[in-house]
């Protein structure tokens, strides 16, 4: 039955990506709102941002839902002040939802580990999805469970050229990626990490998980030149990276049975910022 409630509504979502996939410091759902008001149009966003929850307003909706939440109160210190708090002052994103009646539920780290989310990443690549990439960092997670990222393999089709993989990276999530590695490399184990990645044995792990490449939201300087030349690094950005989330989260949204004429998709988050010519 599709969902007739703002509570129905997040319910469906945490079907589709159970809250206990989060991590324990996350705070997905809804986060501001009236669980029992009636549920109208729903915007759909990466970002929770100001300018979303305007747009979501002006787009008549009453519901935003997006991949990042507004504020994160408990983030591990080791994330740093700007993911505690997710916006310059997230107090305003609250009062400007608050005001103009728009109810806020974002699927953070939870949506990251569903299975979808590491099959659509595959699937743009075209490159074989045989796992989550957490498996190889945490060895007691499993392979074909839930789990960060999408561990690829280029399979019958051989490996392909790091470069030619570069190339495919801008075609398909756009922007301008940062490459590490010589173009000519032959690639066939890649592991795909969206968002933001800075732990300190991370490309060690995967180094000694015989990975070629690691394509990336966002990382370290340090860690990429520490890599060479052993692991391949493609960046994305963080935004650009995670964009086909949203993607993802509107498949749920119909397949939770919401009329698709009542789901509006913003652009708020495809073009954030831009490279100086």
């Amino acid at each position: 039955m599709a969902p007739e409630t703002v509570d129905d509504l997040e319910k469906a979502l945490f079907r589709a990506f159970p809250k206990q996939d989060a991590e324990s410091w996350d705070n997905v759902g809804l986060a501001v709102g009236d669980r029992m008001a009636p549920l109208g149009k729903v915007a759909l966003n990466l970002d929770m941002s100001v300018e979303a929850v305007i747009a979501a307003h002006v787009s008549g909706c009453n519901v935003l839902v997006t991949h990042h939440p507004p504020f994160i109160a408990d983030a591990p210190l080791e994330f740093g002040p700007v993911a505690q708090t997710f916006a310059p002052a997230p107090g305003r994103v609250i009062y400007e939802a608050a005001s103009r009646g728009v109810n806020l539920i974002n699927m953070h780290t939870n949506a990251d580990r569903a299975i979808a989310t590491r099959e659509k990443f595959a699937q743009m690549l075209e490159i074989n999805c045989v796992g989550n990439c957490e498996s190889v960092l945490d060895k007691t997670r499993e392979l074909l469970d839930t789990g960060f990222g999408a561990l690829l393999e280029c399979g019958d089709a051989g490996p392909i050229e790091l470069g030619a993989l570069a190339s495919k990276c801008k075609r398909v999530f756009g922007g301008s990626p940062r490459v590490w590695g010589d173009a000519k490399r032959r690639i066939q184990h890649i592991a795909y990490l969206n968002g933001s990645w800075r732990d300190a044995d991370l490309y060690e792990k995967c180094m000694r998980a015989g990975i070629e490449c690691v394509i990336v939201g966002e990382t370290g300087y340090h860690l990429c030149l520490d890599a060479q030349p052993y692991l391949s690094i493609i960046e994305l950005g963080h935004d650009l990276s995670e964009l086909p989330i949203v993607d993802v989260l509107y498949d749920a949204l119909v397949h939770a049975e919401l009329d698709e004429a009542k789901i509006v998709r913003l652009h708020c988050s495809d073009a954030n910022w831009w490279p100086a010519e």
